[in-house]
C-alpha cells in the first residue's frame, strides 16, 4: 500500500512539474520525411546560442550568412550553397552535403561523420531552429526566410535556446550586403 501511494504522489509531481515547465521541448521534424518544399530554397543565419563561448566562436567575424538549400544528385541527399559575409566585408562561399536516413531526425553531413544536424520547428512563420552538435560543441541556430525576422521570432529562439540550458547567444548584425550565391 506504502509503496503505490508512494509511486503515485511521484507521477503526480512529475505530471505537475511538466505542467509548470515554461520550457516545452522543441519539436523535432523527421530528416527522412521532410516536406522538401517547404524546406528547400533561400535561408539568412540569423542567431546562434550555446551553453558555452567556445561553441559559438567560429560565428563571431560573420556579419551575415545566405544559404541556398537544394535537392541532390540522389534523392536521400541534400545539397547545401552558403555564403558568408565576414565583417572584415570579405564573402566566403561554403558547400556541403547532408543525407537523409530514413526514420531518423538527423542529417547527416558527408565528410563529417561526428557531426549531428537535427531540424526543428519554430512558432514563428518562415523561420526554423537546427541544432548541431560535434565533438567538444552543441548549438542552436536559427535560420530565417528574410534577413530580418521580427523581434518576437529571435526572443522566442532565444528564449528556446535558454530553455535547453544555452545562455550564450550571438546575434549576427547583417548590416552589410548579403553575398552573392554561387552554384545555387
Amino acid at each position: 500500500m506504502l509503496q503505490r501511494t508512494w509511486s503515485y504522489l511521484l507521477q503526480l509531481y512529475g505530471a505537475l512539474i511538466s505542467a509548470l515547465s515554461p520550457c516545452p521541448p522543441p519539436t523535432p521534424l523527421p530528416a527522412g520525411g521532410l516536406d522538401r518544399d517547404q524546406y528547400l530554397g533561400t535561408w539568412h543565419f540569423v542567431a546562434a546560442a550555446a551553453a558555452a563561448p567556445p561553441a559559438l566562436e567560429t560565428f563571431a567575424g560573420t556579419d551575415g550568412s545566405v544559404f541556398h538549400m537544394g535537392q541532390g544528385p540522389r534523392p536521400e541527399q541534400l545539397q547545401l550553397h552558403a555564403a558568408l559575409r565576414l565583417k572584415s566585408g570579405r564573402c566566403l562561399p561554403r558547400a556541403w552535403t547532408y543525407r537523409l536516413t530514413e526514420g531518423s531526425t538527423d542529417l547527416a553531413t558527408e565528410g563529417r561523420p561526428g557531426m549531428r544536424t537535427e531540424l526543428y520547428s519554430s512558432p514563428c512563420p518562415g523561420t526554423i531552429i537546427v541544432r548541431e552538435s560535434d565533438r567538444g560543441y552543441e548549438r542552436l541556430l536559427l535560420y530565417s526566410r528574410t534577413p530580418h525576422p521580427a523581434d518576437a521570432c529571435v526572443e522566442d529562439f532565444r528564449n528556446q535556446a535558454y530553455c535547453l540550458d544555452m545562455e550564450e547567444f550571438l546575434l549576427l548584425p547583417r548590416s552589410q550586403d548579403t553575398c552573392q550565391l554561387q552554384d545555387s
